[in-house]
C-alpha cells in the first residue's frame, strides 16, 4: 500500500523487441497529446470559452455557472467510472470508449452554432450549456483512463519527455495555426457566433485524430482487479491509500486550493474586456500569447522534471500560477485599456503544465495496480470546489473583479507553501538501491 517505498524510477533501456513497442508507445502517446493539444487552443477555457459566453451573456454569474458545470463534469464522471477502469485489464479500451464521448459531445456543440438557430442567443446558451457539460463529463473520465495508461505504457523517467516531446510538435503548429485562424476572422468572412464554430470544428477534427493516435499504443493486460467488491469497499480501499500516503495527501490537498483558486481563470476575459483590453477582435491574439508559453514551458520542463523530479517544477509552477491573478489586478489597474493585458495569458501559458508534472508525480507516489483508483479519487474529491466559480462570479458581480483576483491569488500561495512538504521519490529509491 505505501507507494513512497515501492515506487521506482524505471530505466528506460528496454532491449529487442521491447525496444521498439516501448518506442511505438512512446510515439502513440506523444502523437495523442500533440493532436490533443492543437485542438484545445480552439476552445481555451481563458479565451474562446470566457468570449463566447461573454457574448452569449454579459452576466458574471452565468460565466460562473459555465466554470461550475465543467468542474462539476470533470469530477463527478471519475466517480462513476473508477471502478470499471481499475477492473479493466486494458486501459486504452477504455480511452478509446471515452474519448468517443469526448468528440461527439464537443462536434454536437460545433454543429448548433453553424446553424442559424445561433443567432438566437438565449436558446445557443442552452444548448451550450449542455454540450459542455457533456464534453467535461466525459473528458473528466477519459482524463482516469487516459493517467492509468500513461502509468502502463511509458516508465516514469520517460513521462517528463513525452510531455516536452507533444509540446515541441505541437507548439509550433498551434502557433501558425492561431495566426491563420486570427487573420481568417479578423477579415470578417466568419462573423459571431460563426467564428466560434470554426474554432470548435476544427477542435472535433483533431481530437478525432488524437484517438486514432493512441490506437498504436501496444498495452499488456493487466490482472483482473477484484470485479465483486462493491463501492463501499472501493471507498475504504482509497481512504486507507489516503491515509498510508504523505505525498498524495499533500497532493490532494494542493489540487483542492487549485480548484479553489483556479475558478478565477474564467474571468480573465471578461475583466480584460470590462477594462477595456480585451475585445472579440485580439482574443485570439491572447490565445496565440498563451500557446506560445505554454508549448516553451511544457518542452523544456517536461525535461527538466525527469533530471530533477516532478516535485521541483510543480514547486516552481505553483507560484507562477499564484502570481496569475496579481498580475490581472495590477495591468488593469496601472495600465488599463492597453495591451499590457495580454502578459495575463503569457503567465497563464506559463503555468500550464503544473496539471500534466502533478499527474505524473502522482504515477510515481502510487503503485501502478493503484493508478485508476488514485487519479479517480483525486478527480472525485475536487467536487468541494466545484462552487468556486459560482461563488466567485456572484461576489464580482457585488465587489468587482480585482475582490476575486486577490482572494484567489491568496488561496493559490496556500497551494504553493503545500508544495514545499511533498517528498521526492526518486530520491527514495536512490537511497532504497544504495541499501
Amino acid at each position: 500500500m505505501d507507494g513512497q517505498n515501492r515506487t521506482v524510477t524505471e530505466k528506460w533501456e528496454p532491449a529487442g523487441p521491447r525496444k521498439q513497442i516501448a518506442r511505438r508507445n512512446f510515439w502513440a502517446w506523444v502523437l495523442h497529446q500533440a493532436l490533443y493539444r492543437v485542438g484545445w487552443q480552439f476552445k481555451m477555457e481563458a479565451t474562446m470559452i470566457a468570449g463566447l459566453v461573454s457574448y452569449l451573456s454579459s452576466s458574471p454569474a452565468i460565466i460562473g455557472i459555465f466554470s461550475t458545470a465543467s468542474s462539476i463534469g470533470r469530477c463527478a464522471g471519475p466517480f462513476l467510472v473508477t471502478p470499471w477502469v481499475d477492473r479493466s485489464p486494458l486501459k486504452k479500451r477504455c480511452v478509446l470508449w471515452l474519448w468517443a464521448g469526448v468528440v461527439v459531445s464537443w462536434g454536437a456543440g460545433a454543429v448548433y452554432f453553424w446553424l442559424p438557430q445561433a443567432e438566437d442567443r438565449a436558446a445557443a446558451l442552452w444548448w451550450f450549456f449542455i454540450t459542455y457539460s457533456l464534453f467535461f463529463t466525459f473528458l473528466g473520465c477519459a482524463g482516469v483512463a487516459q493517467g492509468a495508461l500513461l502509468g502502463k505504457i511509458i516508465p516514469a523517467g520517460r513521462r517528463g519527455s513525452a510531455l516536452s516531446a507533444a509540446h515541441t510538435i505541437s507548439g509550433p503548429v498551434n502557433l501558425l495555426a492561431i495566426l491563420g485562424v486570427y487573420s481568417l476572422l479578423r477579415s470578417g468572412a466568419f462573423p459571431t457566433p460563426r467564428n466560434y464554430a470554426f474554432s470548435f470544428t476544427v477542435t472535433t477534427f483533431l481530437f478525432v485524430l488524437s484517438g486514432l493516435a493512441i490506437v498504436r499504443a501496444h498495452e499488456k493486460p493487466s490482472d483482473c482487479r477484484d470485479g465483486s467488491a462493491g463501492l463501499r469497499a472501493r471507498l475504504r480501499y482509497a481512504r486507507k491509500m489516503v491515509d498510508t500516503n504523505r505525498d498524495y495527501r499533500i497532493l490532494l490537498l494542493i489540487q483542492i486550493l487549485l480548484g479553489f483558486g483556479g475558478g478565477a481563470l474564467s474571468f480573465y476575459t471578461a475583466y480584460g474586456k470590462q477594462v477595456g483590453s480585451i475585445h472579440d477582435s485580439n482574443v485570439l491574439l491572447a490565445t496565440f500569447l498563451q500557446v506560445l508559453f505554454q508549448s516553451s514551458a511544457a518542452a523544456f520542463l517536461g525535461r527538466v522534471a525527469d533530471r530533477r523530479g516532478n516535485r521541483a517544477v510543480i514547486r516552481s509552477l505553483l507560484w507562477v500560477e499564484a502570481m496569475t491573478p496579481v498580475s490581472t489586478v495590477l495591468t488593469a489597474t496601472l495600465f488599463p485599456g492597453t495591451p499590457a493585458y495580454l502578459l495575463v495569458y503569457c503567465m497563464v501559458g506559463l503555468r500550464f503544465p503544473v496539471f500534466d508534472v502533478i499527474t505524473n508525480y502522482l504515477l510515481e507516489i502510487v503503485p501502478q495496480e493503484d493508478h485508476a483508483l488514485a487519479l479517480g479519487t483525486a478527480n472525485t474529491i475536487l467536487l468541494v470546489t466545484v462552487g468556486s466559480p459560482l461563488i466567485l462570479g456572484m461576489i464580482a458581480g457585488y465587489a468587482g473583479y480585482p475582490v476575486i483576483m486577490l482572494t484567489a491569488a491568496a488561496i493559490l500561495c496556500a497551494a504553493a507553501i503545500a508544495a514545499f512538504y511533498l517528498g521526492e521519490p526518486r530520491a527514495r529509491a536512490s537511497a532504497t538501491t544504495r541499501l
